[in-house]
């Protein structure tokens, strides 16, 4: 298992922005391929409206319910994991997103409850555009597929950003000196003159 955790992780370091295809990055929201930019949230069908299940969504559900299974199958057959497992598995997907950096969603799920959910802000898609399914907090349904999503809003607001401390300001420099070579020479000549009127007073 450990050798699987290490190729998990070398596999998600070695993905690279500028090592990608020009056309998979176009397939990328913009908001990943230029950081900083707030993505264009999309919206399918309106969860508070009625809503009649189409032939496409029970194909999706059927699928994802078959998917399900297969894994709590497989999940059966593996080993559990020791404690060491799960801390070096926390690791590799690190903290969780702080709540101003979620997107909130309403959804309507394949049962026909509607639900919030937060999902990561970068995310154009309640579901990532990977994995369309949830499990339903009314009745339990899991999966239930999402049939309609529309976007709400961030969770909250950024935190206000900390003022930089003020610098102690550091002493001025004297200004150059800006004279002439002849200006200086005349300046050091009245200064020698002055310097051996002085000497012959004492």
């Amino acid at each position: 298992m450990d050798h699987e955790l290490r190729r998990f992780a070398a596999g998600w370091q070695d993905i690279r922005l500028g090592e990608l295809p020009r056309a998979h990055l176009k397939a990328m929201p913009r908001c990943l391929r230029s950081p900083g930019v707030e993505p264009e949230y999309l919206r399918h069908g309106v969860p508070l409206a009625d809503y009649q299940l189409t032939k496409a969504d029970h194909r999706r559900q059927h699928e994802a319910v078959e998917a399900h299974e297969w894994v709590q199958r497989q999940l059966a057959k593996a080993p559990p994991w020791s404690e060491e497992r799960w801390k070096k598995m926390r690791e590799l997907l690190g903290p969780p997103l702080p709540a101003w950096k979620l997107q909130r969603w309403r959804l309507r799920l394949y049962c026909g409850h509607i639900v919030e959910a937060a999902c990561s802000r970068t995310s154009p898609r309640p579901d990532g555009g990977v994995c369309d399914n949830a499990a339903c907090p009314e009745c339990g349904l899991d999966p239930a597929v999402i049939v309609a999503f529309e976007p709400l809003g961030p969770v909250s607001d950024p935190p206000p950003k900390k003022r930089s401390q003020r610098r102690t300001p550091s002493p001025q420099q004297p200004p150059a000196d800006r004279r002439s070579k002849a200006e200086l020479a005349a300046e050091n000549a009245a200064l020698h003159a002055e310097l051996k009127a002085l000497r012959d007073q004492a």
